[in-house]
């Protein structure tokens, strides 16, 4: 019976992921749909970029139907294009969409062709599921004619179909710390972290079926995208990274760490997490510092995007009480958050810069917010009891930065807004991320 389930789940999974089933009824409004719209108007060429199954695929079909859809994941489309791309897309209606683009590098070249010969606002609309900007030729190639947006998996406010709080936007806009209503979101912090942000896996009817389509999406991944972005010679030991790098969330990255655990060569570690970053696996968060040229040089922080993902690669039960116990929550509840508000600044405030700051003696801040001349500083804590010592990398920063850092923000699992302090201001998690009348 349960290899019966199994294998049907597997089949379905590989339907959905291959875009053979129409998710319709299950669509989910996403934020940065308005963002996408605004740039068709003006550039030639849209990009819209992310991991696997963050939705890219739905969301062109569902906001753009009246455009020509092509999907380079068909054989017959993919074939067409390698051989002629410039006589293909010639041929086409216009505008077009075109599908999981990465799969032929050579329509770059062709689309810049087209787009000199006739620039005509939002005439191509690009899915792909590797980092545009990260891929060297493209970037050159369409610099000056493209605009690119990622699609991350849900959004806390986007899964609850609600809308997002406006909390950190008035943060980093205001001197002092703002008035804010003490009522205070009631949802579960674990269940989201075990779900991680995947559409498919958030809206899984139960936690057997979200770890079937997990272990599914892991070994797709790793036989579909790896042999599209590069040949990976041993995929196990690549399998082996990922599931160590997924436990080395919310740490500071040292790769010779890393590639000694896994059996690999340094060398080979730093192609591998080149592989995780293109294709939206891991966030390298990188230090802050004054002097922006040592930004560059010091060790960024692993977060890995997907915490369910991170929790399925590692080998751990996924089941909200016992998560709450393990040594692990408290690096997930940080990558989560982290994760949250990145993607929230990006709908809300896409110029500020994501950080993370630590000394050498060891004080450290979460997550370090820059937007123009300011700082705003956030601890992430993982309890509903916070001691005023645990929080002192917080104060110092607010000493060392106090004419760009007005005050600073604890973000723990508590339900009380309150300040300690003149400039520290404690929020429960959810009132930072989801406004709470429309829970």
């Amino acid at each position: 019976m349960f290899l019966f389930r199994k294998e049907a789940v597997k089949k379905i999974f590989l339907k959905i992921y291959k875009g053979d089933v129409n998710l319709q009824g299950m669509y989910k409004k996403r934020l940065i749909t308005n963002r996408i719209k605004k740039a068709l108007k003006f550039f030639p060429v849209v990009a819209v970029v992310g991991a696997r199954q963050t939705g890219k695929s739905t969301l062109v079909q569902q906001e753009f139907p009246e455009r020509n859809y092509l999907s380079l994941d068909l054989p017959e489309v993919r074939a067409a294009l390698e051989s002629d791309p410039y006589g293909f897309l010639s041929a086409q209606k216009t505008p077009i969409t075109l599908d999981e683009v990465q799969k032929v590098p050579a329509v770059f070249e062709a689309i810049k062709i087209l787009v000199d010969k006739n620039r005509k606002p939002g005439e191509f609309l690009l899915t792909g599921s590797a980092n545009f900007l990260l891929l060297k030729k493209v970037s050159e190639t369409l610099a000056g004619r493209i605009a690119i947006f990622e699609l991350s998996g849900f959004m806390v406010s986007e899964a609850l179909e609600t809308s997002p709080s406006l909390f950190l936007q008035i943060c980093l806009e205001e001197k002092k710390i703002p008035e804010i209503p003490n009522k205070v979101p009631e949802i579960s912090l674990e269940s989201f972290i075990v779900k991680g942000s995947l559409p498919p896996a958030v809206l899984a009817p139960d936690d057997e079926i979200r770890r079937l389509w997990f272990e599914n999406y892991i070994a797709t991944y790793l036989e579909r995208d790896l042999r599209d972005l590069s040949q990976v010679a041993f995929l196990g030991d690549f399998r082996r990274l990922m599931g160590l790098s997924a436990l080395r969330t919310s740490q500071v990255l040292n790769i010779s760490e890393l590639a000694r655990d896994s059996g690999i060569s340094v060398s080979t570690a730093k192609n591998y997490l080149h592989l995780l970053e293109i294709s939206y696996q891991i966030r390298r968060l990188p230090p802050y510092f004054t002097n922006i040229s040592k930004r560059l040089i010091k060790a960024p922080k692993l977060h890995f995007r997907d915490t369910g993902l991170a929790l399925c690669l590692s080998g751990i039960l996924s089941h909200e009480k016992e998560l709450m116990l393990h040594p692990y929550y408290a690096s997930l509840v940080e990558t989560f958050i982290v994760e949250e508000i990145i993607k929230l600044l990006y709908i809300l405030k896409p110029e500020a810069k994501p950080y993370y700051f630590r000394t050498h003696a060891g004080a450290e801040v979460d997550l370090v917010i820059e937007f123009g001349e300011r700082l705003f500083p956030i601890e992430i804590k993982a309890s509903s009891y916070v001691p005023l010592k645990k929080i002192s990398g917080l104060k110092q920063f607010l000493k060392d930065f106090k004419d760009k850092a007005p005050f600073g923000l604890v973000i723990y699992t508590g339900k009380k807004i309150f300040k300690v302090c003149e400039n520290i201001l404690f929020v429960p998690w959810s009132s930072v991320l989801i406004e709470e009348k429309g829970v």
